[in-house]
């Protein structure tokens, strides 16, 4: 029997199965992983080393030699470099205990120092004979509370013997810890061997498998093999920066084993924020055990902070800025998690491995989780920041937003591409708004922030201070006032237009809000004013509009009226509509975009002809656009005035 079930019901069904199937699949690919980290993990850790060894075998297969013996000579060189690392640090170990019994003796002597300095204030023997006091009380007690005629039985010891091992057990018993790592290090070099033979083969394999666009998956994996390789290689220049002078360093205080120490700091740096802390300790080590006093501990105490500083605040943000693309965060959270699946040697791969997943989910959907939680890019453009920050009662943090978007590139480019399209966005979901107040919130914070603007960047001089000048002149500057027309959302837009034309050297200011109501428009004074500039949010001004036009041709028949419709729908625009619009308006103007109506009014086209615009798309200017139909963008374009 088929049942019809409702569409509402359908797509809460499919959600819930696809959560569900997405559930299994992620707990199914990690406890592959675990169980599965023999394998994954070598192969993991020779992806790795061919991210790194590639260029080098790519160069020299460009030039002199075949690949597969670019290939042998690259990876016997590092196998060299490797070997010859190790027989270094061996000697320098076996050179280091040799003087262990002179270390412990210095060793002795420090604590017999200290625990004289501690014992001549009596605190360890004072806290010694409480504990004693204490102890004893409990014991009377706990014999007390004791049945009378209950005896305790002493405690049986018991005795494991251990089970007789063959010849064979104890040499497995000996040799297997070292045959596994070896094992593991023979693995990770076949892989290595083979990816860099036929790293092509391998991408067009992946490239098939994956499926989906070729394009957007080729420049994926490009994408996340430049970002990997960039990484390691610019972590090796970092390392190698750091366990010199760490080496360096330690060699003038005078710590034994000096280059050994710094080698290994290079090495341990690999590993995020445990292997410095296990770097540092070796080197504190030897200082506390080689000098009898505490000058040389604290000489390498500082040596080590010096240079975790300089490296973690100046190189390391310095270089790896656009290397890695992730948060630090979750470097964190991806270091947590690979130690848990794959152990020590997750750490090491844990951020070239998040590097990838980043770089796929910003190319695949399904993994675009990945780039929004791991990620640095913005999930929200400027206009969503605010408008978020607004409703939620943040307004130190939206002015904040705000002042540092109109430092950075000027305060007309702000109101252009953040603040008209927050409060367009705003002004298109009323009864949302009202709900939980957000309405009132985003009003009385888009409030704030202009006031903050207008009074970091004040005009040069405001429309108040030269009411002595009544008109201005056909060149000179503009008396204009601006007003909203329905909403307050057109009149905080009617306020940031005064405040850009203002700016850009207009006598303008904006009236108060309902300003141009049926009750208050007859109250108005307009008398000296050349433009006045109507601000609209809306689908449907043209009611109001033609209202605003009739009272204003009435009673100022000269007056020169500009309408900023900020979110006109694209049928508003078109040429048929547009004659019909300038039809009803008579002899008003509109406009789109501020920066068109910062051109239109523009001092040296004050005396321009008022014939309707162009038909324009409803968008927003950008600074490098060129000049639009509506009017000569300024040259140079608006830049913010400093605090006077």
């Amino acid at each position: 029997m088929d049942i019809d079930l409702p569409e509402a019901n359908l797509n809460r069904l499919h959600a819930t199965l696809h959560s569900t199937l997405t559930a299994v699949m992620v707990a199914l690919t990690i406890a592959a992983l675990y169980w599965g980290r023999p394998i994954f993990m070598p192969l993991a850790l020779a992806t790795l080393l061919a991210f790194l060894l590639d260029p080098l075998v790519s160069r020299l297969s460009r030039r002199w030699m075949p690949r597969a013996v670019a290939v042998v000579v690259t990876l016997a060189t590092t196998l060299v470099l490797v070997a010859g690392a190790s027989v270094f640090v061996g000697a320098q170990v076996m050179s280091l205990s040799k003087n262990l019994p002179a270390y412990q003796e210095t060793i002795r002597g420090k604590l017999r120092a200290l625990r004289v300095k501690v014992s001549d204030h009596a605190v360890l023997d004072d806290a010694a004979r409480v504990m004693k006091v204490v102890e004893s009380e409990l014991e009377a007690t706990r014999n007390a509370l004791e049945p009378a005629g209950k005896t305790r039985s002493g405690a049986m010891r018991v005795r494991v013997e251990p089970a007789q091992t063959t010849a064979i057990q104890a040499i497995a018993n000996t040799i297997g810890p070292v045959l596994i790592p070896l094992g593991t290090a023979g693995l990770v070099i076949v892989f290595v061997v083979f990816i860099l033979l036929g790293r092509y083969e391998l991408r067009d394999r992946v490239l098939r498998l994956v499926g989906g666009d070729i394009h957007h998956m080729t420049d994926a994996l490009n994408e996340a093999a430049g970002r990997v390789g960039r990484y390691l290689r610019v972590q090796l220049l970092i390392n190698l920066g750091y366990g010199v002078p760490m080496a360096l360093g330690l060699w003038l205080l005078g710590v034994p084993g000096a280059l050994l120490w710094g080698l290994l700091a290079g090495v341990l740096r690999f590993v995020p924020y445990l292997g410095p802390m296990i770097a540092a300790l070796f080197p504190l080590a030897i200082a506390l055990a080689v000098d009898p006093g505490w000058h040389m501990l604290l000489g390498v105490a500082a040596l080590i902070l010096s240079l975790e500083l300089i490296s973690n605040n100046i190189v390391e943000p310095w270089l790896q800025s656009s290397a890695t693309g992730i948060s630090p965060v979750a470097i964190v959270l991806s270091a947590s998690f690979w130690v848990v699946i794959w152990g020590p040697a997750g750490l090491v791969l844990a951020t070239p491995l998040t590097v990838c997943l980043v770089v796929l989910g910003r190319h695949l959907a399904p993994l675009r989780v990945f780039d929004m939680m791991l990620g640095t890019s913005p999930v929200f453009d400027t206009a969503t920041r605010l408008y978020q920050r607004l409703i939620a009662g943040h307004v130190e943090d939206a002015c904040e937003l705000a002042l540092a978007e109109a430092g950075a590139r000027s305060v007309a480019h702000f109101y252009d591409t953040t603040a008209l399209p927050m409060l367009q966005s705003g002004s298109s979901q009323p009864v949302a708004l009202q709900r939980g107040g957000h309405r009132q919130r985003l009003i009385k914070g888009m409030d704030r922030v202009l006031v903050e603007l207008q009074a970091e960047y004040p005009a040069p001089e405001t429309a108040e201070s030269r009411e002595a000048v009544p008109v201005a002149s056909a060149a000179g500057p503009l008396r204009v006032v601006c007003a909203g027309g329905r909403s307050e959302f057109d009149a905080l837009a009617a306020r940031l237009l005064a405040h850009a034309l203002a700016l850009g050297g207009h006598r303008a200011h904006a009236l108060q809000a309902a300003a141009l109501s049926a009750e208050n428009i007859d109250s108005l004074t307009l008398d000296g004013v050349d433009v006045l500039c109507v601000s609209y949010f809306g689908n449907d001004p043209q009611t109001h509009a033609r209202f605003v036009c009739r009272n204003i041709r009435r009673r100022w028949p000269a007056l020169r009226v500009v309408l900023a419709l900020w979110s006109a729908p694209p049928d508003v625009v078109q040429i048929e509509s547009a004659e019909v619009l300038s039809t009803i308006l008579g002899t008003a103007e509109y406009r789109t975009r501020l920066a068109d109506i910062l051109n239109l009014l523009a001092p040296d086209t004050a005396t321009a002809a008022t014939d309707p615009p162009a038909p324009q798309t409803p968008r927003l200017a950008r600074p490098d656009e060129p000049p639009s139909a509506g009017g000569r963008r300024l040259d140079p374009p608006l830049k913010p005035i400093g605090v006077v």
